[in-house]
C-alpha cells in the first residue's frame, strides 16, 4: 500500500526540472525515466530513495529531496546498488515496514524463442545479439541468462536433428577459427589461428564427433553459461 502511495506520487510531473534530471539520467523525457525506476524505502522525512535502471544498463540510486535535477551515483548492477541502499537503511534504523522495494521482473527471457536462441549460440554473435536484446553496450554489467534460457541437451537436439551449421571455415582450411568437416566416414576437428593448426580431434563414431562439434561451437560464442 505504501509503495503504491509514492508510486502516485512519483508520478507527478514536474516540468523541465524533471525533464533536465531525465536527460541526465539518458532518457529523453521523465515518463522514460519512471518506468525505469523503483522505490525502495523511504525516511521519517517522508522521503525517499529510488533505483533507476539506465540505458546503459548501469544503476542510478538517488533520492527525492529538495529541487530536481537530484544527485545520483552510479552502480554498474542493480545488486550493487539494493546492497548499497540496504546499508543507508540499516544505518538510519528505520523500521522494516519503511522498506518497500519491488523486484523488477527481468527482461530479456519472454522477449527470444528458443530456436533462434540456439542458432545464436551455435554459429551467431552471442554477444552482439545480447546487448541488443538488453539495449547495453555491455555484457560485463548484465547476464546471458537473461536472453539464453535454452540447456545444453535441447541445443544438442536442435543440431543434430536440423544439421551442423555451415561455417566460412568449412569451405577455407587457411580461414583462422574453428574448422570441422566429415571425411572417409570420420569427423575431422581443428583450430586455426595466426597461420598454425592445432588441437586436431578425429571421431569414428558419428554422434560423439557431432556432439564434440555441438558443444565447442556454444562454448566458443562466449557466454560462459555451458
Amino acid at each position: 500500500m505504501i509503495g503504491k502511495i509514492f508510486k502516485k506520487l512519483f508520478s507527478r510531473d514536474y516540468g523541465l526540472p524533471s525533464t533536465d534530471f531525465a536527460s541526465l539520467l539518458g532518457y529523453k523525457t521523465w515518463k522514460e525515466a519512471q518506468g525505469n525506476t523503483t522505490a525502495i524505502f523511504f525516511t521519517q522525512a517522508d522521503d525517499c530513495w529510488f533505483t533507476t535502471e539506465l540505458p546503459d544498463g548501469q544503476w542510478a540510486v538517488w533520492k527525492e529531496e529538495g529541487e530536481m535535477p537530484y544527485p545520483f551515483t552510479l552502480f554498474a548492477a542493480r545488486n550493487e546498488a539494493i546492497e548499497h541502499l540496504r546499508v543507508l537503511f540499516m544505518k538510519s534504523a528505520l523500521p522494516e515496514r519503511n522498506w518497500i522495494e519491488e523486484v523488477p521482473t527481468k527482461k530479456g527471457k519472454a522477449l527470444v524463442d528458443k530456436e533462434t536462441q540456439m542458432q545464436i549460440l551455435l554459429l551467431g554473435n552471442a554477444l552482439q545479439f545480447s546487448c541488443e536484446t538488453l539495449g547495453v553496450k555491455d555484457m560485463r554489467i548484465r547476464e546471458y541468462s537473461e536472453v539464453f534460457t535454452v540447456s545444453m541437451e535441447e541445443i544438442y537436439d536442435y543440431a543434430l536433428n536440423n544439421g551442423l551449421p555451415q561455417s566460412d571455415s568449412m569451405r577455407d582450411p587457411l580461414i583462422e577459427g574453428f574448422h570441422y568437416y566429415k571425411k572417409d566416414g570420420k569427423w575431422h576437428t581443428f583450430f586455426r589461428e595466426r597461420g598454425q593448426t592445432f588441437d586436431g580431434k578425429n571421431f569414428d563414431d558419428e554422434e560423439l564427433g557431432k556432439r564434440y562439434i555441438i558443444k565447442t561451437l556454444v562454448q566458443l560464442s562466449g557466454t560462459g553459461l555451458y
